[in-house]
């Protein structure tokens, strides 16, 4: 049975702004941000993540460069969350499927590895299934 932060990092649709939004995990549990009342530090990574990753979203727009994507604040905002964020971001390519964002810069800065193939480079979906074998060899799969 998966824990409760493993199934928060199944990633959603949800937004989870800064502001007074309520949000519902995976699991159910209603979130309100600002996070400063959410207690569990899981479940208020969670919500940052959530947080950072639609501030990126809005900022990057319909950008194909990932370099500009990857130095935009929010994306470095991920990074520096540190190893706390990989089963959130690993979470977020599973359920993006065969339409995964990109992710793979912050997962390669953050954990200092590269599971990806020379030929699966630049195949979105190849490069996601990498990461989520990864995931799975090292125990973020949840």
């Amino acid at each position: 049975m998966p824990t409760a932060c493993a199934l928060l990092a199944t990633g959603t649709a949800a937004a989870a702004n800064q502001e007074q939004q309520e949000t519902t995990s995976p699991v159910g549990i209603s979130v309100t941000a600002p996070m400063d009342y959410v207690v569990s530090p899981c479940a208020k990574n969670w919500v940052k993540f959530q947080s950072l990753a639609n501030q990126w979203r809005q900022k990057r727009g319909v950008s194909s460069s990932i370099t500009d994507a990857a130095m935009l604040p929010p994306y470095q905002g991920i990074i520096g969350m540190g190893e706390d964020v990989v089963p959130l971001i690993i979470g977020e390519l599973r359920s993006e499927g065969d339409d995964p964002d990109q992710w793979f810069w912050a997962l390669m800065a953050i954990t200092g590895a590269n599971p990806v193939s020379q030929e699966d480079q630049g195949d979105f979906v190849k490069m996601s299934k990498a990461w989520l074998q990864w995931a799975e060899d090292q125990d973020y799969a949840g």
